[in-house]
């Protein structure tokens, strides 16, 4: 729909990228105006729906897919994946990225951290080693152990990448944990097998220096024009069973509105004050499918009030609804709400 915030755009050099926020395109323009387009309508992201990360470097961008979080992880899953689309427009590929943790985005690649590995500040052996994998636009994977527990990494342009370092493990004090890092710049070209960051001259971290360049590399969100090119992904493939599970997921989250919240000591009470004849229907197939959830509430005394939440999204993919009934319930509390007069046939949309 146009006017909605549609791309995610960040400044790469003298160029601009601007992601779509939920479709697999990206338009790269150059100094000289001319725009190129990039994308990837096949990359397999599973049966989940993702959020999409951009990480910009002085070669482009990272958009890096995680399977949004779900009540029930079991339910049609998904699949992490990265795309690096170049200056040029050209689109390379890392996936899987399975649980990977995220580091962050340079020159050299995508930086990538065991999914084993703890961050909990009691465990001090965890933040005395790291061992990182790094993975490049064009698939290939450089793993590299690391003699401290990597911080962040940021491109750095021609000179390559900042890396800041945990010089110690956490230190509790009583405002919290205090962590002391350090960082050095890691020359562009091949990457060792072992880091030594004791070999290397460190500098103490200016914090507000890095909060400055970091926030220079956060994508602005831009709405989407009338004309702006489009693509639409591959439509997903779903276990029949997943769809079935997913529908229930959805419906499961609007069970007994009437009586949302219970004590031992307390008849059941509604999930607002003053909601009354709640319903729960299914409409339409896969992947298609919809809820609608509507109720009689007091804004609304002459009709019922209705909300509605796509099952899957544009691909097919399941759209898990975490937390959609408090959603609900901070709305109709804070009367964050449409106005009556744009009720149809008795029924509010919120």
């Amino acid at each position: 729909m146009p006017g909605e915030y549609g791309w995610q755009r960040i400044r790469v050099g003298n160029a601009t990228i601007s992601v779509a926020a939920d479709e697999p395109i990206a338009v790269v323009r150059g100094p000289d105006g001319r725009e190129r387009v990039a994308t990837w309508p096949d990359l397999d992201l599973g049966a989940r729906a993702a959020d999409a990360t951009v990480l910009s470097t002085s070669a482009g961008v990272w958009v890096v897919y995680r399977p949004q979080e779900a009540q029930d992880e079991a339910i049609a899953p998904g699949r992490s994946a990265a795309v690096h689309v170049g200056l040029d427009a050209s689109v390379g590929f890392a996936a899987p990225l399975g649980d990977a943790q995220l580091i962050g985005a340079t020159v050299h690649g995508l930086w990538l951290r065991d999914p084993a590995a703890s961050s909990d500040p009691d465990e001090a052996d965890a933040w005395l080693r790291d061992n990182v994998q790094i993975r490049s636009a064009r698939g290939a994977s450089h793993r590299m152990s690391v003699d401290r527990r990597i911080a962040w990494v940021i491109d750095a342009g021609a000179s390559g990448a900042r890396v800041a370092v945990h010089t110690e493990p956490p230190r509790w004090s009583p405002r919290g944990w205090i962590y002391a890092t350090a960082e050095f710049v890691l020359s562009p070209g091949p990457l060792p097998a072992e880091l030594r960051t004791q070999d290397r001259p460190l500098r103490p971290v200016d914090d507000a220096e890095i909060m400055t360049a970091m926030s220079a590399l956060v994508p602005q969100r831009v709405p989407r024009a009338e004309d702006d090119p489009r693509a639409s992904w591959r439509p997903a493939s779903l276990r029949t069973a997943d769809i079935a599970a997913a529908v229930t997921a959805v419906t499961d989250e609007f069970a007994h509105l009437d009586r949302y919240w219970t004590g031992p000591s307390e008849d059941p009470a509604p999930l607002v004050s003053g909601l009354s004849e709640p319903r729960v229907e299914v409409r339409g197939e896969w992947p298609a499918t919809r809820v609608e959830v509507s109720f009689r509430h007091p804004y609304f005394p002459e009709g019922r009030m209705r909300r509605v939440l796509r099952v899957f999204d544009a691909a097919g993919r399941f759209a898990p609804p975490l937390y959609a009934s408090v959603h609900l319930m901070e709305d109709l509390a804070t009367g964050r709400l449409p106005t009556i007069g744009t009720a149809v046939g008795g029924v509010l949309d919120i």
